[in-house]
């Protein structure tokens, strides 16, 4: 089955290269890598990739945003990239993960080639170096409402939901979209949002609950793993970080989900949970940026 890879990308050569370097070692290849460029990669760099991707007989596809017409943001990166796209199986990394072992893509591509389920959106992998959720934090969620219904999920009132402890293939209707694999024509439907420019944050949450309430759905494949190195190039300040999920959130909550008391009284109480984790976590910074960005009415 032919697959392509996308990455979007802003300003972190070494970080892309080294994602690179891990997908090349992979035992099954894409026919193509598209990279998505929301920054200023140098030309040497540019051609560098252009030479190891063609090496490997792989189709290489440079896309450089145009900031006069184009938004910045991952969300509106990988829109474009499913555009160009020419397979219907479509993986899409952050720049700052490395396949950890050699088979991530074998694995994931081997579920596609035996589902035929029409409502089948995605194929996710599992981030390794992810925490796993204690029992402590465990009673936590059930007390602020942060639960679903299945294992990875997005709740009733837009909070993703997720357990490491996994071992082996479930179905989901939540994904860490910097380790998926799409299905082209279903993901194009739905289309990823771009709230605002630069950092998109929570845009896989929004994605995964749209298309959930469509009747979508996810698999996902916890031996296929990456490690995620939370690259500091390019990142956002921690205030501007949790300001802009808490926006985001609220939007979640408003374009997405039922409007009843129940409802509403449960992401005010779920929302309170999701901000003193963070203060509870160290993220102080944060934390007040989530607060300042809850200030606003929901209306």
């Amino acid at each position: 089955m032919n697959f392509s890879v996308v990455i979007p990308t802003y300003n972190r050569p070494d970080d892309l290269n080294r994602c690179l370097d891990s997908i090349l070692g992979q035992l099954v290849k894409p026919v193509e890598i598209i990279i998505v460029d929301d920054g200023n990669l140098p030309d040497i760099v540019i051609n560098n990739l252009k030479i190891k991707i063609e090496d490997k007989k792989i189709n290489f596809i440079y896309y450089k945003k145009n900031h006069k017409y184009e938004r910045r943001g991952s969300s509106e990166s990988r829109n474009k990239a499913l555009e160009l796209s020419r397979n219907n199986v479509v993986f899409i990394l952050d720049d700052d993960v490395i396949l950890e072992e050699y088979d991530f893509f074998e694995k994931i591509i081997k579920i596609w080639s035996q589902n035929t389920d029409k409502n089948l959106i995605g194929i996710g992998g599992k981030i390794k170096n992810e925490r796993k959720i204690n029992k402590l934090e465990n009673i936590y969620n059930h007390i602020f409402g942060l639960i679903g219904k299945c294992k990875w999920d997005v709740n009733n009132v837009g909070f993703q939901v997720w357990d490491q402890s996994i071992k082996n293939v479930i179905k989901s209707y939540y994904v860490h979209g910097g380790v998926c694999s799409y299905n082209k024509k279903l993901t194009q439907k739905i289309g990823f949002t771009t709230f605002n420019e630069g950092r998109t944050a929570l845009e896989d949450v929004d994605f995964c609950l749209r298309a959930k309430n469509q009747g979508y759905f996810f698999l996902l494949e916890p031996n296929a793993r990456v490690i995620h190195n939370q690259s500091l190039v390019a990142r956002e300040k921690e205030f501007v970080s949790g300001f802009k999920e808490e926006i985001n959130r609220r939007i979640i909550f408003k374009n997405n989900c039922k409007k009843n008391i129940k409802n509403y009284l449960w992401f005010v109480w779920a929302n309170i949970g999701w901000i003193l984790r963070q203060f509870l976590a160290g993220h102080f910074i944060k934390g007040v940026g989530m607060i300042k960005g809850s200030l606003p009415n929901l209306k």
